[in-house]
């Protein structure tokens, strides 16, 4: 009986202690959220988007932030693109992504990027760190009105006179 509970303290203890591990690990000195404000457009018109970064770490206790995006498609812009953040700050920015009058119907994803730096220590030689979180965002191109209208419209004309023709 006492092997048994030197064994399940043992495995508590290991399970308590991966635990914590992950936790730290896992902690990250900014984040970044991307909401949607206006995600699904036309050919030609712009989707935006609201950026908010948050930086958590004490030290060091301002970074510079810089916010872009993966390989993009088409031609985008935040604003601000970049800016300084203190320690338990939240700055927010406008991503802007301008869909081509050419774009065909679809979701097409964009990676967007914030990337912090700042010095840990500033003695000569400065440690300076460097962190980057990325999130995935979806700009949907809906058809025009007449890409849907002129079909319908064609496939009702169809169904009309077959109709007609059973009738006669």
């Amino acid at each position: 009986m006492e092997n048994i509970k030197a064994c399940a303290t043992f495995v508590l203890l290991i399970i308590v202690g991966i635990g914590m591990v992950g936790t730290a690990a896992a902690d990250p000195g900014i984040t970044m959220e991307v909401t949607p404000i206006d995600n699904e457009v036309l050919p030609g018109e712009t989707a935006t988007y609201e950026v908010n970064v948050s930086y958590f770490m004490t030290s060091p206790s301002t970074e510079h932030v810089v916010l872009s995006i993966d390989n993009p498609i088409w031609d985008y812009t935040f604003d601000p693109a970049e800016f300084d953040i203190n320690t338990g700050e939240s700055r927010y920015s406008t991503l802007s992504i301008d869909v081509p009058s050419d774009a065909l119907p679809g979701t097409y994803t964009h990676i967007v990027n914030a990337t912090a730096t700042g010095v840990l220590i500033p003695i000569p030689p400065p440690v300076v760190i460097t962190e980057r979180v990325t999130t995935t965002v979806e700009t949907t191109v809906i058809p025009e009105f007449s890409t849907i209208a002129i079909p319908a419209a064609a496939a009702i004309f169809v169904l009309l006179f077959v109709l007609r023709r059973k009738r006669a």
